[in-house]
């Protein structure tokens, strides 16, 4: 069963006895995606209430992220704020039948995404210094003894490294010929810079290699600027890695003419808060290839149709199969 009809089985009724754990009423399915995630509102403003289902996320894959989350949030980085529930809990587990799903709940931030503003030197440069806030307080971040690893006991660590999970894409690249190839150029250099093998904390490994723990899909859909600065949401994939992996993600969307300029301006406001090495400057087509190999791999996991890389429904989206393989082939990413 997939993802999508695994959260279609959530019913109203079932959303709204969750909703009642924070305080608030009425809810509005605002994203029916990886997670389903509602709007509501409190006498605070708006907040969103995000819902997986056990069989997909367990209580120790939502542990970890939201653990950082908090820490990001109490250090003062530019992140929505995490919710407890009125009886102070983190993450709520709501019953359906022979269904569990669990809730957790976010602070909404008012403001439009940057996927949705017009692309340009000053807002990405409060991008970047905003991922160079959130990276700052991030490398001060340790997760508490005992914390169980998001991935299950096999991981050494609490958190799965880029490298890890490279490797864990790598049976699916193997289907299809484009992303084989790019899986093969890139390996040797991934395994040199992407972490420890198994997972971090690992003393293999410190932040003075221009690692750390990272967003893991700093997309400018997951940036929100609220008129002041750019707050990051969306915190479900930290991967530990190179810190370069989140700024370019935030500039793999950007067309190829306009990528030179804003990745300029990405790293300018970085450099504000946190320095970064020059050799990452080179390393974007690099950063921007294996991220969009790595996507590929996990489209393919998730059952995308390898004999018709054709957009769906006539999307361009850069995350779909047909679009990251074709970036791969023209040479979208190379410079």
């Amino acid at each position: 069963m997939t993802w999508g009809e695994t959260l279609g089985r959530l019913r109203p009724e079932t959303v709204s006895a969750a909703a009642i754990r924070w305080g608030t009423g009425p809810v509005t399915l605002v994203n029916p995606g990886f997670n389903y995630v509602y709007r509501a509102e409190d006498s605070a403003g708006p907040l969103y209430l995000r819902f997986t289902h056990v069989a997909l996320r367990n209580a120790e894959y939502l542990g970890p992220p939201l653990q950082w989350l908090r820490f990001l949030h109490t250090q003062g980085a530019p992140v929505n704020e995490p919710l407890p529930s009125l009886d102070g809990c983190w993450t709520e587990a709501v019953t359906q039948e022979d269904d569990l799903f669990l809730a957790t709940a976010v602070r909404g931030v008012v403001g439009p995404r940057l996927s949705g503003l017009p692309p340009g030197p000053r807002l990405y440069q409060a991008f970047g210094r905003s991922i160079g806030q959130l990276h700052a307080a991030s490398l001060r971040f340790m997760p508490e003894p005992s914390t169980p690893p998001m991935l299950g006991p096999a991981l050494l660590g609490v958190f799965p490294s880029w490298r890890l999970f490279w490797h864990g894409a790598r049976e699916h690249a193997l289907k299809e010929p484009v992303i084989a190839a790019t899986f093969g150029a890139l390996t040797p250099w991934v395994d040199a810079v992407g972490g420890p093998a198994r997972g971090w904390p690992d003393d293999s490994a410190s932040a003075t290699d221009g690692l750390g723990l990272t967003h893991g899909d700093l997309r400018p859909g997951n940036a929100i600027w609220d008129g002041e600065r750019v707050v990051i949401i969306d915190f479900d994939e930290p991967v530990y890695g190179p810190l370069a992996t989140d700024l370019a993600r935030a500039v793999m969307e950007i067309p190829r003419g306009q990528r030179a300029a804003l990745w300029a301006a990405v790293l300018t406001g970085y450099r504000e808060v946190l320095p970064l090495g020059p050799a990452w400057d080179r390393e974007l087509p690099r950063l921007l290839r294996s991220r969009a190999a790595l996507m590929a791999a996990w489209n393919i996991s998730g059952g995308a149709d390898l004999t018709d890389v054709r957009p769906i429904s006539g999307t361009l989206a850069p995350v779909s199969l047909w679009r990251l393989r074709e970036h791969l082939l023209n040479g979208e990413y190379d410079g």
